[in-house]
């Protein structure tokens, strides 16, 4: 990691000199950039490296199986490209930028200026908000990393400090901070961010997210404080506890309207990066997975002798049900079908199958498409878990999910009254329905509890009706890693760090169950 922090030192350097900014058109004017013009970069950035074809597209969507790929397939059988894994890079960046923001509104000499773009508390604040969802993000991929913290004095939060900055003393080679430091450490920073926060003055400018709105600033956190609480409940309950009681007490999302969502512009440049890769780079790597569309459709997995699995671990719990959501999650194809891909063992195979459906029209033709970081309907789900598997919840939670996708209220009212009553799975499998485009999150909550049991588990023999030719194909799910059991637990650390930082990464590899593969478990996965 030693580069990478060498990197960060010039960050400022680099902004003031050639502003990398490709969300404003003028950006060489300023003498200094106004924060808020680093905020909206910084936000893009984040978004960008984590919604893209790449970290998303080829790893946690594919993981997830909502999308498989039409083109490639070695990453949907688990053998990940060096360059999504130093996509860690980038996000310590993106850290880095948001600690500079936080910087110029402490320095007494750039406060002021700074406060052109909004209040400096508040600016903090939500950068502090950013960083730790930035960190939790980098935390449940790769387990112990450097960490930084804002507000905590600790000898393990050593990242970002490759500078000095302040009184900092320089490190260049930092420790990797433990998940269970971090995770304790993100819940403090969250909570403080939030009380941090101060709605009778401004908030940001170029907030892409919220508008400047303060308010939905502070539910976000705790929002996000109740996501990661629960997260870790199996494994510090009392801590978890504290945070969740307190974070619904200090107010949570309550509709659509507080969904924490990052705005694309509708221009090609500031596109989002669906879009770009299918209109601007002309490419169609995807399609919506053969087990999410079976799902969808009220449908099981079926087997290589052509029955379906109508009992047992991979059943369909909604079964006979089809969700309203799959004409905004998916295309037909050209016949009008709504047919998921297989996943492929190689490039010719996948080449053989083009009855496939595409993900959906706002989707990948939408410029302005919305990303979210987090959603109501997350914390719907989340709610009725607490609560003992709460219909009441359940069911807002499935209604919060359809409005948001624009499904009609006759078609809403018509779901609820068919699907079956609230339980761990049917809470869990509708929570991983409503995590579409949200790979990161339901793969978190995938390894924390085991669902959804509809995905197609590693050396499965299913089988794909190709309704064209009125024909089956068999496939079988063979991972490339084959101590593989089950979806990777987590990525493997850039191949750099061995190199950059050795010492330190090895500890930290040696401190998981099988060292530094996809197959050992995260500190919070007891699963």
């Amino acid at each position: 990691m030693k580069n990478i922090k060498i990197l960060l030192a010039f960050n400022l350097i680099l902004f003031m000199v050639a502003c990398d900014v490709d969300y404003f058109e003028n950006p060489n004017e300023p003498t200094t950039v106004p924060t808020e013009a680093l905020f909206n970069n910084n936000m893009k950035r984040v978004v960008d490296a984590t919604q893209d074809t790449w970290f998303s597209g080829r790893f946690t969507y594919a993981t997830m199986q909502y999308w498989q790929q039409s083109e490639y397939g070695d990453e949907d059988r688990y053998v990940y490209r060096e360059s999504m894994r130093q996509t860690q890079n980038t996000l310590y960046e993106v850290a880095e930028n948001f600690r500079e923001i936080i910087r110029l509104n402490e320095n007494e000499s750039t406060m002021s200026s700074a406060a052109a773009s909004g209040d400096n508390q508040n600016q903090i604040a939500i950068c502090r908000i950013m960083l730790a969802w930035t960190f939790n993000l980098m935390t449940d991929t790769w387990g112990d990393i450097p960490y930084y913290s804002y507000g905590t004095e600790d000898a393990d939060f050593q990242a970002l400090r490759v500078s000095g900055f302040g009184d900092d003393e320089a490190i260049i080679s930092p420790v990797y901070a433990t998940q269970a430091k971090i995770n304790e450490d993100i819940l403090k920073e969250l909570q403080a961010a939030a009380n941090q926060l101060d709605e009778s003055k401004t908030g940001i400018g170029g907030d892409n997210v919220f508008g400047g709105d303060v308010a939905k600033w502070k539910v976000f956190a705790n929002s996000l404080r109740l996501r990661i609480a629960n997260k870790i409940k199996g494994v510090n309950a009392s801590l978890a506890n504290t945070h969740i009681a307190d974070a619904i007490a200090s107010g949570v999302f309550t509709s659509n309207s507080d969904n924490a969502m990052f705005k694309y512009e509708a221009g090609d440049k500031n596109a989002s990066r669906m879009y770009r890769a299918w209109n601007v780079d002309n490419r169609s790597d995807f399609a919506v997975g053969h087990s999410f569309i079976n799902l969808l459709n009220g449908e099981n997995l079926v087997d290589h002798t052509h029955t379906a699995v109508t009992a047992g671990a991979n059943a369909n719990p909604f079964l006979g049900i089809i969700d309203p959501r799959i004409h905004e999650y998916a295309q037909p194809n050209s016949n009008g079908d709504y047919v998921g891909m297989f996943i492929s063992e190689s490039s010719a195979e996948a080449a053989t199958f083009t009855i496939e459906s595409l993900p959906g029209v706002d989707i990948i033709d939408k410029p302005d498409f919305a990303e979210t970081l987090m959603e109501y309907a997350e914390v719907c789900f989340i709610q009725s878990e607490l609560n003992g598997w709460d219909q009441t919840w359940y069911e807002a939670g499935i209604r919060a999910s359809m409005e948001k996708w624009g499904v009609s209220e006759a078609d809403i009212t018509d779901y609820l009254a068919a699907v079956p009553a609230a339980n761990e799975e049917n809470v869990l499998t509708q929570n991983y329905i409503a995590l579409y485009m949200q790979g990161h999150t339901s793969w978190m909550n995938y390894r924390r509890t085991g669902y959804p049991k509809t995905l197609i588990p590693p050396f499965a023999e299913y089988s794909v009706y190709d309704p064209t030719a009125d024909t089956w194909l068999d496939k079988v799910f063979t991972p490339l890693v084959e101590e593989v059991t089950d979806l990777p637990y987590r990525m493997r650390y850039p191949a750099q760090e061995q190199t950059l930082n050795g010492a330190n990464r090895k500890v930290a590899a040696d401190a998981l169950s099988n060292g530094d593969v996809i197959y050992s478990k995260l500190w919070w996965d007891v699963d």
